[in-house]
């Protein structure tokens, strides 16, 4: 059996805002695996973890909270792991439980099973009672869901266990085992894509059950449980996927989530290990178990051990440590220091170990001989190099994985020389991407941030999350300068967090006892606007409008005076109610989009009175009214004929046609809209306009014959569709409505099929289609002739008609695979909307866009 034992010599250097990662990385192989431990921060006394009575710290380097007693109230303190104080002596009531969510919420539970889900600053966002009966709670566990976010289980002295699927969305669901006693070890979690599972352990019983279902006794897992002892721990590894089970004589057993199988049987007979006080994963293929605050043992439990190998453990001697479990790795948070402990990925255990034969510790070492001015031996090293594509890929994921600057630096250099001996143009993209990466990682890693992703986690939640944790911290700067570096000046994530910045500056103030004279508002208005005009892409209008929303309204006049865009301008006048304001600065503008908006506003919430009035005192916003009734048909009647006898006085022959226009499209009577049509065609020619003079002369020619033939009630299009079946009438309707070649196919199509001429159709289609296959695919799914389908689908050819004809078939993602064949953004999007219809597709459709987006 191998075992070793640290520890960590002290420090006395003092820590600055710029420090990261102090201390080189050691590392210890355990079998197969081996184990980093990276001192991430040094001289973390502000943690205060000695009168700790609870703890927590947050998945993927997010903030720790910690509560302490001081009889007979509790204190809440919020920190990052640097020791960054967040929110300090936030009270609380009778706490036994304290964890974070994914969602970045810290959940206080209180011994009567009601539950706080408060923000990383202490704010509360909600409260979850689990049961009003419910006995004192016993124990309590959180999982991660499929959703990304977490769900918790309490178990209360009685052994009824209360369940919450999402904190976010609180239903509760109850399950209590057929036992009298409570179980010895028990664990609730939600495989992928199936409901929560609850797993109670009775000394060598197993008992599973999910929502909806009762616990029921686990038979199959009587081919590996050892029915002689007594199982105490049970813990779920992060890919929900395995189990790793802990016995009271010191077996650790990893076993399938569904309890199935059995991986692998370690027994560890050094240390009594069945009376730990905290167990878990450190990555996929090891376990850590702490038997007390000084000692922490790590257990290799892969899968590729056989029976009667050697058992491989490694001691870490700690000082007073807690630990929280990351998706990677652990991380020890002592008295003095933060270490993090993870599982080395493959290409970091070649390149860093100079493993001969892998080629990029070849690569490695040349760019090290290179850096020392040894060039014969760097090419000597480069030459032994049989891949040097993989090696270079190492070498920029070994980057990604160090932590200290210096190497981060020479395993680039590294990659970049490698490109030099390439037979190609070297694809640099993944090496930028790095670098990119590498500059955020190092800024989140500094003890004025606090967030020391690694970049496996970093990969894991993605630029947005990050981005989100550090707004939810107050880090305003840091993730303004992360969003630059990811996405550029004008990335939407800066918007995002400069307006979040503002909402809670405004918020602060209106929140506060404090009354805001105006002196002070303008103060609170020079800081925002200073800061605002830093990035021109981001409106003024959004910080009046957070004003508004904050019940501050002069504040947001103070704002909108800085906004040059007119249309913002009048958008904050309109919500202050200042409708004159927003009238006279539209008509200023000379833009006719924003008097229609402000009329269309004085329609809907002022009296007709008041706002002709209004509106009369401005030309313009007198003509666009006027228009504006036209469009949105107003009843007919005296008002009517009041508008056409200003038209008339006005001799505007051309809203006169409009006006006459609207009357033939409503009226029913055959003959009063035969005059309309009349009137329309005589102002026209008034107007002088020759071309709409003999478009009204066709359609008023061609209005008699409908009368006659009784068809008063249908449009040109209905009666040829009604027609379709009749070429010799549709020919006479196509003469005296003058209508094209391409208009009366697609109506002759879209009739045929409705009337289910399917021989007369395809006779049609036989004939060189001028204008596709798709119509005929389209008029065949809109009257469900499905079995006609696939017959016109065969003959469709070309781009956008193939798109167009599955689009009609409601086969979203074939069409989707179209556009991105052809890296047609606009045509993707269109499809990706569309595919809200089926929500079976609509996420295959999203993955193409969002890859064409990356790309």
């Amino acid at each position: 059996m191998k075992e070793s034992r640290t520890s960590t010599p002290s420090s006395t250097k003092p820590k600055l805002d710029g420090e990261l990662c102090l201390r080189p990385s050691s590392s210890v192989f355990l079998g197969d695996q081996q184990l980093f431990f990276t001192q991430e921060y040094l001289k973390t006394s502000s943690l205060s973890l000695k009168f700790v009575v609870h703890f927590a710290a947050c998945q993927f380097s997010g903030p720790i909270a910690v509560i302490y007693s001081a009889r007979p109230n509790w204190y809440i303190w919020i920190r990052t792991i640097s020791g960054r104080i967040l929110k300090r002596d936030m009270p609380c009531t009778d706490p036994v439980f304290i964890d974070w969510t994914r969602a970045h919420c810290l959940l206080v539970l209180s011994k009567t099973g009601r539950a706080q889900v408060l923000s990383s600053l202490g704010e509360k966002i909600s409260e979850v009672l689990f049961d009003s009966q419910m006995s004192d709670v016993h124990e309590c566990r959180t999982f991660a869901t499929s959703r990304g976010d977490s769900g918790i289980a309490v178990m209360d002295v009685d052994g009824q266990v209360s369940v919450v699927n999402s904190v976010s969305e609180p239903v509760i669901w109850n399950m209590r085992p057929p036992y009298s006693e409570l179980p010895t070890a028990w664990a609730a979690f939600q495989p992928h894509s199936q409901l929560t599972h609850i797993l109670l352990i009775f000394e060598a019983v197993f008992l599973m059950g999910c929502q909806g279902e009762s616990l029921t006794v686990q038979n199959h897992a009587s081919v590996w449980v050892d029915a002689n002892t007594k199982y105490v721990k049970c813990v779920v590894d992060d890919a929900r996927s395995r189990i790793a089970m802990m016995t009271e004589n010191g077996k650790i057993q990893i076993v399938s989530i569904d309890l199935s199988t059995c991986f692998c049987i370690v027994e560890v007979k050094d240390h009594d290990i069945g009376k730990c006080i905290n167990f878990g994963w450190v990555g996929n293929s090891a376990v850590f178990v702490q038997m007390s605050s000084s000692l922490t043992v790590f257990v290799n439990v892969s899968a590729r051990r056989k029976p009667g190998d050697e058992v491989q453990i490694y001691e870490k001697m700690t000082a007073n440590a807690r630990i929280s479990v990351e998706p990677d790795g652990i991380r020890l948070f002592e008295s003095t220091q933060v270490e993090f402990v993870e599982a080395a990925s493959r290409e970091k255990i070649a390149v860093m170990n100079r493993n001969p034969n892998e080629d990029g510790a070849h690569l490695y070492k040349a760019a090290q001989e290179m850096s020392q001015g040894t060039g014969h031996n760097s090419f000597a090293a480069s030459t032994v190099i049989q891949d040097m594509y993989k090696a270079i890929d190492d070498c920029v994921s070994t980057a990604c994985d160090t932590w200290q600057p210096d190497e981060q630096k020479l395993l680039l250099k590294a990659a970049r020389f490698g490109m030099a001996y390439t037979n190609t143009t070297p694809d640099t993209t993944k090496l930028m991407r790095a670098i990119k990466e590498i500059r955020v990682l190092n800024e989140l890693r500094m003890v004025r941030t606090g967030i020391p992703l690694t970049h496996r986690q970093f990969r894991t939640i993605g630029e947005t999350c990050v981005i989100n944790r550090l707004i939810d911290m107050g880090s305003y700067s840091v993730a303004i300068k992360v969003a630059q570096w990811l996405g550029g000046e004008n990335c939407e994530n800066v918007d995002r967090v400069l307006l979040e910045w503002v909402r809670r500056s405004i918020s602060k103030v209106s929140k506060s006892n404090i009354k805001m004279d105006q002196p002070a508002l303008e103060a609170l208005d020079e800081k925002i606007s200073a800061k605002l005009l830093q990035f021109p892409h981001v409106s003024i209008a959004d910080a009046a409008r957070r004003a508004i929303d904050s019940k501050l309204p002069e504040l947001a006049r103070l704002f909108i005076k800085r906004e040059t865009d007119d249309e913002n301008h009048v958008a904050v006048l309109l919500q202050l109610n200042d409708v004159s304001a927003a009238l006279q600065k539209a008509a200023s503008s000379q833009r006719p989009q924003l008097i229609h908006q402000v009329v269309r506003h004085l329609m809907t919430s002022e009296s007709r009175s008041s706002y002709e009035l209004a509106i009369s005192r401005i030309p313009l916003a007198q003509c666009l009214f006027q228009d504006l009734v036209r469009q949105e048909g107003e009843t007919r009647g005296v008002s009517s004929r009041q508008m056409l006898a200003l038209l008339e006085q006005a001799s505007d022959f051309e809203r006169q046609t409009l006006f006459h226009f609207d009357v033939a499209e409503i009226e029913r009577n055959p003959d009063e809209r035969l005059n309309a049509l009349r009137r329309a065609k005589d102002a026209a020619k008034s107007m002088g306009d020759k071309a709409i003079e003999e478009i009204l002369n066709d359609v008023s020619a061609f209005a008699p014959l409908q009368i006659q033939r009784g068809q008063a009630d249908m449009s040109v299009r209905n009666t040829i569709i009604g027609m379709a079946d009749d070429t010799a009438k549709v020919a006479q309707l196509k003469q005296q409505a003058r209508l094209n070649d391409k208009q009366v196919l697609l109506w002759t199509i879209e009739g045929l099929a409705k009337k289910g001429k399917m021989e007369q159709l395809f006779d049609l289609a036989q004939k060189r289609s001028p204008i596709g296959y798709a119509p005929f695919v389209k008029a065949c799914v809109k009257y469900n002739r499905m079995d006609e389908v696939k017959k016109y689908y065969a003959k469709v050819n070309g781009y956008s008609d193939l798109v167009a004809a599955n689009l009609a078939m409601k086969n979203y993602v074939e069409a989707a695979k179209l556009a991105y064949d052809r890296r047609d953004r606009e045509v993707l999007h269109a499809i990706h909307m569309k595919s809200h219809d089926d929500p079976s597709q609509c996420p295959r459709v999203k993955q193409l866009l969002n890859a064409l987006d990356q790309n």
